[in-house]
């Protein structure tokens, strides 16, 4: 038997995807091989593909923080999953973009059979981060004031949803297109194209902003911070203006003086947050919080919104839909 897998041999563009087949191998001790049925497509797997990650990956390798599918076979020492067991699986951050993966016990949490595939990849990336960021990080109180950037893509929408669960008074950046998504959770979208989000808030939010939860980077930062009321908390969970401009080397620089700083000039406090580091530092919560979120999904409380099913032989087209800026929600990759 073979295994499809999606490498990428060069930084570039959406080209530069390919596809290799291999011989499946048993899995070693301690793994497990899951076939499956959907991975996950992230604004990360777009900066590792183009070169812009801080932290360089060694060529090559398959992009990919998650996937669902079924356990296949299991590695030596491995009493926790079955055969024929649905499960979950999450990287840090590459090998989900594959027909067949192998996964550390670490790696693997059980999922609910009976829910379509691609619902459940949809929140695992997405909503725990952005619960654990809504939660865990910024510790949010209902009636708090949000500003979500990016409020129309996978981790927007999750914050969207779950903020919108913790009834919170939200407002959202995105493109005139896809406000109805954004007013869809009853927050408010301000055009980042047309309007200047800092004097929108200004007006509609004079007493400022409770948490802003910015993966743009750049000077957007700064422009954040300004819109922070008294005990506000500014949570970055991302540089994506590094695919326009800038280099790496300065996204991890201003990441390291964030680290060091902290707080804002004003003394606000300011929280980096990645979900794998989070994850390595307590693993414990990472699984409580995957499962709380399937939860969520099972009682019809979440419905996270698919914005393309695209076979994993074409991971290009995925891509290119982040490119382009057209997906709105999670793109999902399925194997036929």
């Amino acid at each position: 038997m073979l295994n499809t897998r999606v490498i990428v041999t060069k930084y570039g563009g959406p080209d530069v995807l390919a596809l290799v087949e291999e011989p499946l191998r048993l899995p070693l001790k301690g793994e497990v091989r899951v076939k499956v049925q959907s991975s996950g497509v992230a604004l990360g797997d777009i900066v590792r593909r183009a070169g812009k990650f801080p932290f360089p990956l060694s060529l090559p390798f398959t992009p990919g923080y998650d996937a669902v599918g079924v356990v296949d076979e299991v590695g030596e020492g491995v009493g926790e999953y079955l055969k024929g067991q649905k499960v979950g699986v999450f990287f840090n951050g590459t090998g989900g973009y594959a027909a067949y993966v192998y996964a550390q016990l670490d790696e693997v949490f059980p999922v609910p059979a009976h829910i379509d595939s691609s619902l459940e990849v949809a929140v695992i990336l997405n909503y725990v981060t952005a619960y654990q960021m809504l939660h865990r990080i910024a510790k949010v109180s209902e009636e708090e004031r949000i500003l979500i950037h990016g409020a129309s893509g996978g981790v927007g929408i999750a914050l969207l949803e779950l903020g919108k669960l913790a009834k919170l008074r939200m407002y959202g950046t995105a493109s005139k297109a896809k406000h109805p998504i954004v007013t869809h959770f009853g927050a408010t979208p301000i055009d980042y194209r047309v309007e200047d989000f800092v004097d929108v808030l200004r007006l509609k939010a004079p007493e400022g902003i409770d948490v802003v939860f910015d993966s743009i980077g750049g000077e957007n930062y700064k422009r954040s911070i300004q819109t922070l009321s008294k005990n506000g908390r500014l949570v970055i969970f991302g540089n994506t203006s590094i695919l326009e401009e800038g280099d790496p080397k300065d996204w991890a620089k201003n990441w390291e003086g964030l680290a060091e700083q902290q707080t804002t000039e004003n003394g606000n406090p300011v929280y980096l947050y990645t979900i794998t580091s989070l994850k390595k530092e307590r693993l414990a919560w990472f699984q409580e919080d995957v499962q709380l979120v399937l939860s969520l999904l099972e009682e019809g409380k979440i419905n996270p919104l698919i914005s393309h099913r695209i076979p994993l032989r074409e991971a290009y087209r995925a891509h290119e839909l982040f490119e382009k800026s057209i997906a709105i929600g999670k793109v999902v990759l399925v194997n036929e």
